[in-house]
């Protein structure tokens, strides 16, 4: 018997200054969501405020979690039956904030928290001026948890993170089925977008769920791509958004993962003691050093 789910992704333009407002968009499109019937709901990254309008708008916005953001998603999830994720910045006490992706399960309580490992530091672009340095705000996660859910095993990413493989690749072998990417992908690059999306889907044989946010934050001037999307194992893209404020969903059959495997058993053909490099840096300077 096939295991349906049914995902959405919500995409909006989250605004600094203008929290509740913010907040209220995004409970309707969620709302929407469930309309659907969706089971799980994927929300952009920083979704609460994109925090670079100025240089301390980022702790203005962020807040603890639990707290009040995460228990108002609580009473959504609960009512709806819903499973919510996306990221907002966290206010860890002492100082220290994180760009966390709180999991929220049907019941309203928090299944697991995702703090953002890879941040986005690109200060020489010359498309963002004057540039962007995420760890100059926020301070990067070390775990790379799946979580075991009633819908399946979920693993998450935020953003940038989709541009490291290793991140998918370690979830994948954790047992994830559907990894979400909470993200704020800037424009104009969409073809990075869409075939980052893609191949970590079709290369690690899992469903992909990505929400971005979309249009141009006004405060600030950041453009974003948007095109929220569905992908699925084989790497053909299943749902996707158009350019606006929307919700993009798909009734996918997670028991096709295992379709996928039987047509091409990828991950029984790896070979671990070929990628040792990968992960230890010592042994990077020899590859480099023989090359």
């Amino acid at each position: 018997m096939a295991r349906m789910l049914n995902i959405a992704c919500v995409q909006f333009t989250a605004v600094d200054g203008e929290k509740e407002a913010t907040v209220r968009t995004a409970v309707r499109l969620i709302e929407e969501a469930a309309g659907r019937g969706a089971a799980l709901v994927v929300l952009p990254e920083v979704w609460t405020g994109l925090g670079y309008s100025t240089p301390s708008a980022y702790k203005e916005i962020a807040e603890p979690i639990p707290g009040p953001t995460t228990d108002r998603l609580g009473r959504i999830a609960r009512q709806y039956g819903l499973h919510i994720v996306g990221s907002i910045y966290e206010d860890a006490g002492q100082g220290v904030y994180h760009n966390t992706a709180p999991l929220i399960g049907p019941d309203g309580g928090i299944v697991g928290l995702y703090r953002k490992t890879h941040l986005f530091d690109a200060p020489n672009r010359p498309d963002i001026k004057p540039g962007m340095q995420e760890s100059a705000k926020v301070r990067a996660g070390d775990s790379l948890p799946v979580f075991d859910t009633a819908i399946g095993r979920i693993g998450v990413s935020v953003c940038s993170d989709l541009r490291f493989p290793e991140i998918y690749r370690v979830l994948a072998l954790q047992g994830a089925e559907v990894i979400v990417c909470a993200s704020a992908f800037l424009s104009p690059r969409f073809d990075h977008w869409e075939f980052f999306l893609r191949a970590r889907a079709c290369e690690n044989q899992v469903f992909v769920a990505a929400s971005g946010q979309v249009g141009t934050e006004p405060r600030s001037g950041i453009g974003f791509v948007g095109r929220s999307m569905i992908v699925d194992p084989w790497g053909t893209i299943v749902s996707t958004a158009s350019d606006t404020e929307t919700v993009t969903s798909a009734e996918i059959d997670v028991d096709f993962i295992d379709e996928v495997k039987r047509r091409y058993p990828l991950m029984e053909q790896r070979r671990p003691a070929l990628y040792g490099p990968i992960a230890d840096l010592v042994g990077m300077e020899r590859v480099r050093a023989r090359n």
